[in-house]
């Protein structure tokens, strides 16, 4: 049974019993700031569970789009882990519970797929002898196919009932198909996971765990769902491993065939591993890219990156040369675009990011300056016998020399050595700490002690079944009632003068931070009290104003006049319709593929990131400008409409990346040019924007360019301060302002700068073969070894590589040893002909010794070694040790 089948059987399945069949969610959760990727079906449907969103559904089906990365080191390793996989589920929000959910699920798995029944084992929670009867009773399954698993098993969360978190769990029942059901009778669930396979698992929502670990039962009883669709394709194909079923095995066939090898299904050995690890991380990375998620250095970036790396390592160690995984695209769009057609209309974008980031990553492996380093580093942990790498050492190269991390943990693990992860991302979470604290943000920065609100304060949210009324599109002025308030986690009656809080309205002005757009910020106003909103910001569908009471008291249950800041919101808005502007011009200059990829718009400025592949040229940047200001001087109106979200497709208004949707959706248009679906806050005629100013364009990761640019008061600003550093430079040179006259005035500089470079350059070429000539004049023969040792006045170490590179093409058989001095730090180098490595030298083992002797250190290889010092008066001793050290190494060899 192919996987398109199966999928579509279990949403039919569900769709006759009343349930609303829903498209999966982006990867890229929404209003949800605990999450980076979408891991399970479930993710979707908080609010519901959390009855904090009211639906005319009370039951829904999906087949959702998942990223876990929990076991990515056993992706093609094991037969059933993934990364990326498709999570179908079926979910009851206060309806059905156990009862249906069990039995519906054990006649879909009989006469759906045609399971037999002795082939089927389920489990239960230990304790639940509820679900136990119901199996057992009820759908008519031999108690010995039945088995009980504690809470860390078949909880959820994992180990609530003891551990917490406080708020909705309960217990898990399962699954499981008996893969080989002639094989030993010794192996059970319960010694061998990789036979029976857990395909579905039923999560009871039961429960509220409240302080000490009490269970009380939920009001609202629910059931969550989730079937692995790659794991049952497998079992219904008959395949060894989830990347054998249809939809993979020609990813993993075509990665193959560049390699220039013959995949063979299940195979265990390290190429058929690497095959299928290359598969699956191209079509989780193609899916994460569809849906807005692109590489980056932190957070779900680094997840993109990573994968991509990891694949790009596993190409490489199979003799794959050059760019690869763009090639692997069209197979996974050929294998699933007609479910997901996102894979298809972002295809573009897709292969240009892919191509930009393994040609980048590929740059760092080969033009590294530390791999040399690193290649030594694994040397000498060889040689002392050490079992790791340790975490400093491994961040330095990272840190220092942009080595990436998942190059050297592969060529650790080639080697047969360990490495501390762990504290590599401490060292990074350090790194990244300082960073922030050097970002210019001093004390004037306002830390609060939480942004999100906590899982117990939308648990009793939940209970209180509030809501907020947002009417900021209209105005910036709303009379308001306190519904909550938040202080240290802690649900509080009133936040007091001084103190920081969470506070929830009845109806709001404030803009929520979302869509790119920044939050509002303004005052909540009594007579007696003033608290200052810092930022507005929604969690979970909630509007949460942070704020710091100035004076007085906010207390909940009161009226307080709302304001926004009005001038800061009209700053914003401005930027907002602009990048609406920006985007129609972007896609009217360099084409069709550019697409959004991230926003942010602040009062000051907007940034906007796009896909496309290569730097934008001057006259292109130049171009986008001056359309957009053209569009601002003819003055359209900014329409609104909400409107049934398949008409907005259907009259072509623009969505973003992986941007989760209701039904009714606010459609944005500007002219007949323009058409975006939109909830942010906006203009009413683009002539109010007054001018746009791009301030500049550059790359923020591989394929997606980033320009950031102004509008209105900070446009006319920013253009003021160029007038003014126009006039500086113009007083500097004594120049009139105009073209003709400042570029007289710059020819003439450069010209007097090359002059002097010249002569610096001549003389420096002067000091330097005379000084070489002197010091290759001084040839010793130590043990029939021509050894040359000499000292160059102010060389770098870049000078002295020169000067070594220089002394073995004029000498045919020489090992030379150089050191420099510049102030106190003192430079060495060694080289050795070919021959005389052959010998037995070793000019990296020699310039460490001498390097240790005036107080440093460093290495290399045989014929070559770079090191550093720090004595310089211990220099002359250590550089006239160097003949009894040649002559060490010539004994050591024989």
């Amino acid at each position: 049974m192919k996987t398109d089948e199966i999928r579509t059987r279990f949403l039919e399945f569900f769709r006759k019993r009343d349930h609303r069949v829903m498209a999966s969610d982006s990867l890229i959760p929404h209003n949800d700031p605990t999450l980076l990727f979408t891991g399970a079906g479930m993710n979707q449907f908080k609010e519901q569970f959390l009855g904090t969103r009211p639906t005319d559904f009370t039951r829904a089906a999906t087949c959702q789009k998942c990223l876990r990365t929990g076991d990515i080191d056993h992706v093609g390793v094991t037969p059933w882990h993934m990364t990326f996989f498709e999570m179908l589920g079926n979910f009851s929000f206060g309806d059905y519970f156990k009862k249906e959910a069990c039995q519906w699920a054990w006649q879909f798995m009989l006469e759906e797929m045609s399971q037999p029944t002795e082939n089927l084992h389920v489990t239960i929670f230990e304790e639940d002898d509820e679900t136990l009867r119901i199996w057992r009773d009820n759908i008519g399954v031999s108690e010995d196919r039945i088995w009980r698993f504690d809470e860390k098993e078949n909880y959820w969360p994992e180990c609530a009932p003891s551990k917490g978190p406080n708020g909705p769990c309960g217990p898990c029942t399962e699954i499981l198909v008996d893969t080989n059901p002639n094989g030993p009778k010794d192996r059970t669930p319960e010694n061998d996971s990789q036979r029976f396979v857990e395909v579905w698992n039923l999560v009871l929502q039961q429960f509220d765990r409240q302080e000490g670990g009490k269970l009380v039962p939920l009001p609202s009883q629910n059931i969550d769902t989730g079937m692995g669709l790659e794991r049952m394709a497998a079992i219904m194909q008959g395949v060894p491993t989830n990347m054998d079923i249809d939809v993979m095995l020609p990813v993993v066939q075509a990665a193959a065939e560049l390699a220039g090898t013959k995949y063979l299904p299940g195979n265990r050995n390290d190429t058929d591993q690497r095959l299928r690890r290359i598969a699956e991380h191209v079509r989780a990375v193609a899916f994460c890219i569809a849906d807005g998620a692109l590489p980056d250095r932190y957070g779900r970036g680094y997840v993109v990156r990573k994968l991509i790396r990891r694949a790009a390592l596993d190409g490489r160690h199979l003799g794959i040369t050059g760019p690869f995984l763009p090639t692997l695209v069209p197979v996974v769009e050929q294998m699933m675009g007609g479910t997901y057609p996102e894979i298809g209309q972002r295809r573009e974008t897709i292969l240009n990011i892919l191509e930009a980031e393994e040609k980048r990553f590929a740059t760092a492996i080969e033009e590294s300056v530390g791999i040399r380093q690193f290649e030594d580093a694994i040397g000498r942990l060889k040689a002392d016998g050490r079992e790791a790498m340790d975490a400093e050492a491994a961040f330095q190269l990272y840190d220092t020399h942009g080595i990436p991390i998942e190059f050297m943990e592969q060529r650790l693990q080639e080697e047969g050595l360990g490495f501390d992860r762990e504290g590599f991302e401490q060292a990074m979470d350090q790194r990244r700490a300082q960073s922030r604290a050097g970002s210019g943000f001093g004390d004037e920065a306002i830390v609060f002690k939480r942004e999100a609100l906590s899982p117990q304060a939308l648990e009793r949210l939940h209970r209180e079944n509030l809501a907020t009324e947002f009417d900021g599109y209209d105005a910036t002025e709303s009379e308001a009632t306190v519904l909550a308030i938040f202080a240290d986690d802690e649900w509080v009656e009133k936040a007091e003068a001084g103190q920081d809080a969470q506070v929830l309205l009845d109806r709001t002005p404030f803009y929520a931070r979302s869509g790119g757009q920044v939050g509002d910020v303004g005052r909540l106003l009594t007579d007696d009290a003033e608290a200052q909103v810092m930022d507005t910001i929604l969690d979970h569908g909630f509007i949460v104003h942070r704020v710091i009471v100035r004076r007085g008291h906010i207390r909940q249950g009161e009226k307080v006049t709302a304001s926004v800041d009005a001038d800061r919101r009209l700053d914003t808005v401005r930027n907002h319709t602009a990048t609406h502007l920006l985007q129609w011009a972007l896609r009217e200059v360099l084409g069709a593929h550019v697409h959004q990829a991230g926003s942010e718009v602040k009062p000051d400025q907007l940034r906007f990131d796009f896909t496309h592949p290569t730097a934008m040229a001057p006259m292109e940047i130049a171009r986008v400008e001056q359309m957009v200001n053209d569009r601002i001087l003819e003055g359209h109106g900014v329409g609104v409409a909400t409107v049934p979200i398949e008409e907005a497709r259907e009259a072509g208004a623009m969505a973003l990346f992986g941007e989760k949707y209701d039904d009714e959706v606010r459609v944005v248009s500007i002219g007949d040019f323009s058409k975006e679906l939109c909830g942010g806050t906006h203009i009413d005629m683009v002539s109010r924007i007054g001018l746009f100013k791009i301030v500049s364009e550059s790359a923020v990761a591989a394929g997606v360019r980033r320009i950031t640019a102004k509008t209105g008061r900070g446009a006319l600003d920013h253009i003021f301060q160029r007038e003014n550093l126009l006039n500086v430079v113009l007083n500097r040179l004594k120049a009139k302002p105009d073209e003709e006259s400042l570029k007289a005035k710059l020819d003439a500089k450069d010209r007097k700068i090359k002059d002097r470079e010249n002569e610096l350059a001549k003389a420096r070429s002067l000091t330097k073969r005379g000084s070489l000539d002197e010091v290759i004049d001084k040839v010793e023969d130590v043990g029939g070894v021509p050894v040359v040792v000499g000292r160059v006045e102010g060389a770098d170490a870049g000078a002295l590589r020169e000067a070594c590179d220089a002394a073995r093409a004029k000498l045919t058989s020489v090992l030379i040893v150089l050191a420099g001095c510049e102030g106190n730090k003192i430079n060495l180098v060694a080289a050795a002909t070919n021959d005389l490595v052959g010998k037995g030298v070793h000019a990296g083992n020699l310039i460490r010794a001498v390097a240790e002797a005036v107080g440093g250190g460093g290495g290399g290889r045989p014929d070559f070694g770079q090191a550093g010092g720090k004595n310089a008066a211990a220099l002359p001793d250590a550089l006239a040790a160097v003949p009894d050290l040649v002559r060490g190494q010539l004994d050591a060899a024989g």
